[in-house]
């Protein structure tokens, strides 16, 4: 009898288990990074050329049962890369990536009796991070470009310290680039490529889509294989 007891408190606490962890499974939350089909971003400020704004967007992806919903990616960051077409890096650095749905990183002061917007390090801090829920996209900046100039360069928050919002270490010239998009969120990591190709002075001559992995070569595959496995693990 004793057997049959422990036996039976042992079935349920496993059967109990299973469900805890199925449930946690198919609730986790999980984000893709997409292009952004929504209206163009255009506008004009001061005695600037009409200039453009390039997002995408971060959905968190419907559950696969029914019966689930996504819990909300908490905190989400995000982090831009750019490469060349040989794979060195056209920008050197990681950039944090900025959420439009998040305020500009700057606030009101006075000077010589005129009110000036200056850089706020805590709105700066604020603007890197944005709840993710399965209802709601939120959009992510990702460059601007002036109408009649060739260059564009990667929009986020510190592009505020300068003219413009053109920071001259976030440069692309004309040419096709490798746009590599991370989200860094509760128990979860992932990694989108894009193609960024910016040919010419017009603000036509922007566009972003997804990168086609079928360009690799069998070497390049390989190569990049255990950063792949890590971002699935």
């Amino acid at each position: 009898m004793a057997n049959e007891i422990i036996f039976a408190f042992l079935l349920g606490f496993l059967a109990s288990a299973t469900v805890a962890f199925l449930f946690e499974y198919g609730s986790r939350p999980k984000l893709r990074t997409l292009l952004d089909d929504s209206d163009r971003a255009q506008g004009k400020s001061n005695d600037n050329p009409p200039h453009e704004f390039y997002h995408l967007k971060v959905r968190n992806l419907q559950a696969r049962c029914p019966l689930l919903n996504r819990r909300p990616a908490w905190s989400c960051k995000a982090t831009l890369e750019v490469f060349n077409t040989d794979r060195s890096r056209a920008i050197q650095d990681s950039i944090q990536a900025r959420w439009t749905s998040q305020p500009e990183p700057l606030s009101p002061h006075l000077k010589d009796g005129q009110v000036v917007n200056l850089l706020d390090p805590a709105k700066l801090v604020i603007a890197r991070k944005v709840d993710v829920h399965q209802h709601e996209e939120q959009q992510l900046s990702a460059a601007i470009k002036f109408e009649g100039e060739s260059d564009c360069h990667i929009f986020s928050n510190e592009s505020y310290l300068f003219r413009k919002w053109q920071n001259p270490a976030w440069r692309l010239r004309n040419g096709t680039y490798r746009l590599r998009v991370t989200l860094y969120y509760e128990r979860g990591r992932t990694e989108e490529d894009f193609e960024l190709l910016n040919s010419g002075p017009s603000r036509n001559d922007f566009h972003l889509r997804h990168y086609s992995n079928s360009r690799e070569s069998l070497p390049e595959k390989l190569r990049d294989l255990p950063r792949r496995i890590g971002i699935l693990l």
